[in-house]
């Protein structure tokens, strides 16, 4: 069992997004899973089960304005849909014409979307806390766009406050997140930079502003059916898609998906990973991906 916790770091250029940096656990000609984190997580995301994974390449991105890798410029926003081509750009840079996805809460969504638009391209889709984007009534695009414009227009100028105590920044993002302080420990140290006066973040604070747009549920439920995939999804009993009104019927666009439950709250594959990657490898097992 591969047995390293931190992976072994690369850097890909995309043309939509620059540098992406990512890590690597697992032997590098064994089947490829591109691995793709949630909102403000970065790769160290899948650390916990790559260690339980030992059949498999993981091959996880920091996405763009996380972790490593590079800031959009001044001006650009991070919505949503500009994170697909920066994926799949960074799958070219890495040799995978053809991939296995997996993706965690937002990472999920990303993965989702790319199933739907470019099946040819994947191989299998595993969604770890995910079942599409977030979407929001029609009649609120107006105020949503309205917040999103404020929000952006105060966005610069302001110089990025120390952050003194690290352990107490650990345990706020375990509270907040609902996780353990070792899950929040391998994401914190991995998005934050020695600085005067202590840390600064690596990641762009840009990354907090509202989006100026939504999909409507009508949307997204036919991307959901779209994908034609063979797909997993792994959810937590007490995680963010349980409660949902929009579970059941997102799950009924995808029919053929083999859905399972587990113990724990969103960053179940973080804090409980062992189970969860035994599904992943079972799964991946049917598609002939593992032994």
């Amino acid at each position: 069992m591969n047995k390293k916790t931190t992976g072994d770091p690369f850097a890909v250029t995309t043309p939509s997004a620059g540098e992406i940096h990512g890590l690597r656990w697992g032997d590098r000609e064994a089947p490829a899973v591109l691995a793709l984190h949630g909102w403000l997580d970065n790769a160290q995301s899948f650390a916990p089960m790559a260690l339980f994974l030992e059949d498999v390449q993981i091959l996880a991105l920091d996405l763009p304005g996380h972790g490593h890798s590079q800031h959009r410029p001044v001006g650009a926003r991070y919505h949503l849909l500009d994170y697909l081509p920066a994926v799949t750009e960074a799958a070219d840079a890495l040799g995978l014409a053809e991939m296995v996805l997996m993706g965690h809460s937002l990472g999920g969504a990303i993965a989702g979307l790319l199933a739907s638009t470019v099946p040819e391209r994947i191989h299998a889709l595993i969604l770890l806390e995910a079942i599409g984007p977030l979407s929001e009534p029609e009649e609120k695009a107006p105020g949503r766009l309205r917040d999103s414009l404020l929000a952006h227009a105060n966005a610069y100028g302001k110089a990025p406050r120390p952050i003194a105590d690290l352990e107490a920044l650990i345990k706020l993002r375990a509270d907040v997140g609902d996780m353990s302080e070792a899950a929040a420990q391998l994401l914190i140290t991995r998005n934050v930079v020695p600085s005067e006066g202590g840390y600064q973040w690596r990641s762009d604070p840009r990354l907090k502003l509202p989006s100026p747009l939504y999909f409507s549920e009508a949307q997204v439920l036919e991307y959901l059916k779209a994908i034609t995939v063979p797909t997993a999804i792994l959810l937590a009993s007490n995680g963010l898609p349980a409660e949902r009104e929009h579970l059941k019927p997102r799950l009924a666009c995808i029919p053929s998906a083999e859905v399972q439950w587990f113990e724990g709250a969103h960053h179940a594959h973080m804090d409980s990973p062992e189970p969860i990657a035994e599904a992943v490898r079972q799964f991946l097992s049917a598609q002939g991906l593992c032994v």
